[in-house]
């Protein structure tokens, strides 16, 4: 009698789950109307930790999950000019968005973001085989946030415009007191 219990949840889950991918695979054919747009994504985007910020509002479409960097000395030196970023942080935030036709080796240009909405042309690029970094106009945001190294931790958000799909970054910074870098402290304590 048990055997027939169970039998019978398994078939009611089914029914509901069926009845849920027939309801979703009906969307693609589904016209919406722009405010329906608006809310279908607004509560798409309720999962995802992304940044609030009024001049941003309406812009950002997908969205990465954020991740945090500890600035290095090369970050914020002023000759080389370049943001590093994390293979894993690229594997997991970047190329999941990314277009067929764009290329990291051969850099895409992509527009980063401030915590007051303020915008920074940008390439982002793979040097060298090895090496991920946002470049150009990084020094400047650099210099605008007087950021340093060690201290300055970013949080960093990777989204596609929704009006214009291209590439884009979110950048928030915080400064801790530390004056080394906390991964090499860990290892030697």
């Amino acid at each position: 009698m048990e055997q027939k219990k169970a039998k019978k949840i398994d078939h009611e889950e089914y029914k509901e789950i069926y009845g849920a991918a027939l309801c979703i695979s009906s969307f693609k054919h589904l016209i919406l109307s722009p405010e329906s747009a608006m809310n279908l994504q607004a509560s798409l985007q309720a999962t995802i930790d992304i940044p609030r910020v009024p001049s941003l509002n309406g812009l950002i479409g997908r969205c990465s999950q954020p991740f945090e960097k500890q600035l290095t000395e090369t970050d914020v030196n002023s000759k080389q000019c370049r943001l590093s970023i994390n293979k894993v942080d690229v594997e997991n935030a970047v190329m999941p968005l990314l277009k067929e036709e764009e290329d990291v080796e051969k850099g895409i240009r992509v527009k980063v973001y401030d915590a007051n909405g303020k915008e920074y042309p940008m390439t982002l690029k793979l040097w060298a085989h090895k090496l991920h970094v946002l470049k150009e106009g990084w020094i400047e945001f650099c210099t605008d946030h007087a950021l340093l190294a060690h201290q300055d931790f970013l949080k960093l958000w990777v989204f596609r415009n929704l009006h214009t799909q291209d590439l884009c970054f979110f950048i928030t910074s915080r400064r801790l007191q530390e004056f080394q870098p906390i991964k090499k402290r860990r290892l030697n304590a």
